[in-house]
């Protein structure tokens, strides 16, 4: 069985309306999973209701826990069989591959299951058993397994059965507490109010409160009580039964109402009386309607006497009491006459004593009077009548009168009287059928040709000519048709005068009077016996079509066009949506089509009726089901006929298509994803053939790195091969590891050589297709280039490494100011006031780097900025000079840096160690060949001489360069002259000025 939303939600549903999830154990169902471990000789039974989710065990043998998860038991596998679900082995078993309930150690091989289905077919858990060994079920183990499954069911249907009678208990309850309308009273033996509904507040006046306890006479008239009404009711109640009244009753306000009750005696289950039950409603508004209905009543009287018909009342014995005025007015009697002899004398001779022994009957029997007569007018003319009469009853059914209407039907008369000329000269059998199912008619085509007589025929005796293996089949029909007050329509064979027997087809319409009653049936009986030979051969011919048809899947469609009559097949109906009786027209054919392919197909039908055309009709289209929604694609296929230039009749073929176009439209939809992905990314998108070694790529491969795609080489050597030499092996021997092992995903770093011949860092990652063997067959990836992330990386690292050292300067720097701060101070206060301004410079300096790091700066504001610490212990001791030339932010930070720099190192080894040394510091531009360049010189003097060239280059020196050299593409000369350090920055200027690379900065 399937499972879609809509059914798992119906499932669930029918689940909780047991109300067994997270509930306690109950011995029945333990009994139950006891029974079932016994039966199959295994160590585990379950009986398990399945959730959303996971899976409640309601009772275990062998197991333990009372819930697990649901997407790796058994039982979710169950829920796919429609009774039964055994499994010998699991571990044989392609379902329960990489199970972790059969993988783990023990781990279950055997398992076996009866679905808990509910009456609507729900499968709701199941009663099963497992082991760690597999098993062989049995037949009788097996039956035995569902038989307990349906007790399990009887079991939880009687569990709601109860809870829902407990429910409806309560249910009663509120209703009684809610029956305002009836005052509902129960007393003791005594007649001591126990029970006091909100109706008998209601219609009472007395709370609850106020009556319990109290005689229940309180509500009866003063009269009713000197009389012991009460008292009296409670005898005849236990005596008869109970007792009913209508009489007067008191209101708390002391008003009196007219109530309509019944008090009942309340007895134990011994049959002891216990109390009684007084049930009121008040009746004082139907009292005064009955009154007003006696007057309605004589109303009604003077009306019968303007009456456009004869109305007559009858006593019991069936003397003619009253007339209308409309009967002497007709007749010409003296009015008040109404004997026998006087209405029998106005009656045609002919129908006297008929009319005289029907009425006669009908008054004998009691049961209704109906007879037609021609009836004498007064100026001696005959007028057909239809008299009609109702027996009139007391309540306890003793016939009291008789009430008639004698109507005027001539007209209808004599147009029966036409009909049945016709029906005569009529070339088929015409019929009149009753209400009863008794024919009263039939012309004389059925005599001629059953040879019956109408004593034989009518009422029932023409079911003797039907043939016995029609009878049953059109007795239903009849009846049926009847009982619904519908059309009659079937086909028998009838039974002719020399035994022979003919196909007739036997049609009757209901006829209905004014008010829209069925006063009869109106049928004909047509001879198709040659028909019927002529379809019996159709249907030889349509039963090989219909194989043919069956065994391709194929519908067929048939539309008459000068009928304006469409037709379908089953299949072509559930083409689109329609069972077997639903109606079929070209307006329903359009309606349940795709709105977007409606006028493609109404173009196609109108070209297929085209006689300019060749009639073909060739088209496929979706439809859809308004009732569930469901889209079907289906190709139709037909020919139009044409008789003198005019089309007749199209028919065709229509099949299916549906999961071949949502193939092709899978198929398409993922390639255009693939297309549009390839377009959205920066990645090199490669699909490797590795059969034929062919490999494909997307636009990023020119877009990323240069390569024109039909420049390229579309095979895996290229690709290798612009792989950077010092990768090349490395990465050939990645990817073919996983190509030639078992593995199926791939990712490696290289460096890639794009078209202009520079490198880009990659990040590449493929994924191996197999075949069914497990060879690999082709490969997918996509190039990531991570060019600027490396860069990133390196930078990050290089910053780590300043940090580390501008941390170790800082401390130094901050060791040599305190140092030059405390060498000759004398005042403590002053002491400490210089200290402190040259830490505020320090961090000054620190402020402007952060600055250049992210606007332009003009060159002065960076060098004071970088060097103000340094001048605040002597700003006499650094010359600095040079035109205000802006400096971008990059170039800004990295000649902070080399000043800061070389301000630390004069600070702690050069000029500005000692007292006396100095620094010069001049910059300049210098116009060359078209190109100006920037230039800057370092030069100490006065400090500790330099006896001999430094052995290593230290941090500082390397972070010189890289900042200035490495980031600006400037050159940097460092020279240790015995008078001090020399240091000549110079750039191209635009490299200085030069803001695209700010926010690397």
């Amino acid at each position: 069985m399937s499972s879609t939303p809509t059914s798992e939600t119906a499932r669930l549903r029918a689940l909780e309306s047991y109300r067994l999830l997270d509930t306690p154990r109950e011995s029945d169902f333990d009994e139950i999973a006891q029974a079932a471990a016994e039966l199959c000789d295994a160590p585990i039974g379950v009986v398990n209701l399945i959730g959303d989710g996971r899976q409640f065990f309601k009772a275990e043998i062998g197991l333990g826990v009372r819930e697990t998860p649901l997407e790796s038991s058994f039982c979710r596998q169950a829920l796919l069989q429609e009774e039964f679900l055994c499994v010998e082995d699991a571990s044989r078993d392609s379902r329960f591959v990489g199970n972790p309930l059969v993988v783990a150690d023990p781990g279950l091989r055997f398992y076996a299951g009866a679905l808990l289905k509910t009456a609507e077919g729900h499968p709701v858990g199941t009663v099963c058993v497992l082991d760690t060994k597999p098993h062989e079920l049995t037949e009788r183990q097996r039956k035995g397994l569902m038989r307990l499954a349906r007790q399990t069911m009887a079991q939880m249907e009687l569990r709601r059965s109860l809870r829902e009678q407990a429910e409806q208990r309560l249910l009663h309850e509120r209703i009684l507490d809610s029956a305002t309308d009836y005052a509902i009273i129960a007393t003791d033996a005594r007649g001591n109010v126990t029970r006091w509904n909100a109706g008998a507040e209601n219609v009472l006046g007395w709370s609850e409160a106020e009556m319990l306890g109290h005689p229940a006479a309180v509500f009866f008239t003063p009269e009713d009580r000197i009389g012991a009404r009460l008292e009296t009711e409670m005898a005849l109640a236990l005596e008869n039964g109970s007792a009913p009244d209508e009489r007067w009753h008191l209101r708390k306000d002391g008003s009196r109402f007219w109530a309509s009750g019944e008090l009942m005696p309340l007895k134990s289950d011994g049959g002891d009386v216990i109390g009684f039950l007084k049930i009121l409603r008040d009746r004082t508004a139907q009292r005064a309607t009955e009154a007003a209905l006696q007057a309605s009543e004589m109303r009604y009287r003077s009306l019968v006497e303007v009456s456009p018909q004869v109305v007559w009342f009858g006593d019991a014995e069936g003397n003619v009491t009253y007339c209308n005025a409309y009967w002497y007015d007709y007749t010409g009697l003296p009015p008040g006459i109404t004997g026998e002899a006087s209405w029998m004398a106005v009656i045609h001779p002919d129908y006297r004593e008929p009319t005289r022994r029907a009425w006669l009957a009908a008054a004998t029997s009691g049961r209704s009077y109906e007879v037609e007569f021609p009836l004498r007018r007064a100026d001696g003319a005959y007028r057909w009548f239809l008299s009609r009469a109702k027996p009139v009853h007391n309540a306890d059914g003793t016939l009291q009168s008789w009430i008639g209407t004698s109507l005027d039907i001539h007209e209808r008369k004599v147009a029966e009287g036409r009909f049945k000329a016709l029906t005569e000269l009529a070339p088929a059998i015409v019929w009149f059928g009753n209400p009863d199912g008794g024919v009263s008619y039939l012309n004389d085509r059925w005599y001629a040709y059953t040879g019956q007589t109408p004593e034989q025929a009518l009422p029932t005796g023409w079911g003797e000519v039907i043939h016995p293996d029609d009878r049953d089949g059109l007795t239903r029909a009849w009846d049926e048709a009847r009982a619904r007050d519908s059309v009659y329509d079937t086909e028998a064979r009838l039974r002719r005068y020399d035994g022979a027997y003919r196909w007739y087809l036997i049609r009757a319409e209901p006829m209905r009077d004014a008010g829209g009653a069925v006063t009869g049936w109106l049928g004909s009986n047509t001879d198709i016996h040659d028909r019927k030979r002529i379809e019996e051969d159709l249907h030889r011919a349509r039963e090989q079509l219909h194989l043919a048809v069956e065994a391709t899947g194929t519908g067929i469609f048939d539309y008459d066009l000068v009928a304006d009559v469409l037709e379908w097949d089953l299949r072509t109906r559930a083409f689109f949506g329609l069972g077997p009786d639903a109606p079929v027209n070209l307006a329903v054919y359009l309606a349940r089509l795709h709105p977007d392919d409606r006028a493609r197909a109404e173009a196609a039908v109108q070209a297929a009726l085209d006689p300019a055309g060749g009639g073909a009709y060739d088209i496929t289209y979706r439809t859809v089901s308004p009732e569930d929604g469901v889209e079907r694609w289906v190709s139709a296929k037909g020919q139009t006929l044409f008789e003198a230039g005019r089309p007749v009749r199209l028919i065709g073929t229509a099949r299916d298509v549906t999961e071949s176009r949502r193939a092709e439209q899978v198929l398409r939809e993922t390639e255009e994803r693939y297309r549009l992905a390839s377009r959205a990314t920066n990645d090199a998108i490669w699909d490797w053939n590795l059969i034929t070694n062919h490999i494909l790529w997307n636009e990023a491969l020119q877009t990323a790195h240069g390569h024109a795609l039909d420049a390229a080489e579309p095979t895996g050597d290229w690709w290798i091969g612009h792989i950077h030499p010092d990768d090349r092996a490395r990465i050939a021997d990645s990817i073919h590891a996983v190509i030639d092992g078992a593995g199926l995903v791939w990712s490696d770093e290289y460096r890639f050589q794009r078209a202009d011949g520079s490198y880009a860092s990659i990040l590449d990652r493929g994924y191996v297709i197999r075949d069914g063997a497990g060879r690999a067959i082709r490969m997918i990836g996509a190039m990531l280039d991570i060019t600027e992330r490396k860069r990133a990386e390196e930078h990050q690292r290089l910053l780590t490494g300043e940090l580390q050292h501008r941390v170790k300067n800082t401390l130094a720097l901050v060791q040599a100011i305190a140092s030059q701060t405390l060498r000759g101070a004398t005042d403590v206060d002053a002491m400490r006031e210089a200290f402190s301004s040259r830490l505020i410079s320090l961090g000054r300096a620190h402020d402007i780097l952060t600055a250049s790091s992210w606007t332009e700066a003009p060159i002065q504001e960076v060098v004071d900025g970088a060097l103000a610490v340094h001048r605040g212990v002597s700003p006499h001791r650094i010359r600095a000079s040079g035109p205000n030339v802006p400096l971008a932010a990059k170039p800004a930070l990295s000649l902070a840096l080399a000043l800061h720099e070389l301000a630390t190192n004069a600070t702690k080894y050069g000029a500005l160690a000692n007292d006396v040394g100095v620094v010069d510091l001049r910059w300049h531009v210098v116009h060359e060949g078209g190109a100006s360049r920037f230039c800057l010189t370092w030069s100490e003097h006065g400090g500790p001489p330099i006896l001999t060239q430094p052995t290593r280059r230290g941090f500082g020196s390397r972070l010189i360069e890289r900042s200035f050299a490495a980031e600006v593409g400037g050159q940097v000369r460092l020279t240790y002259a015995p008078t001090g350090l020399v240091c000549h920055l110079e750039a191209p200027l635009t490299a200085m000025q030069d803001h695209r690379d700010e926010a690397a900065a």
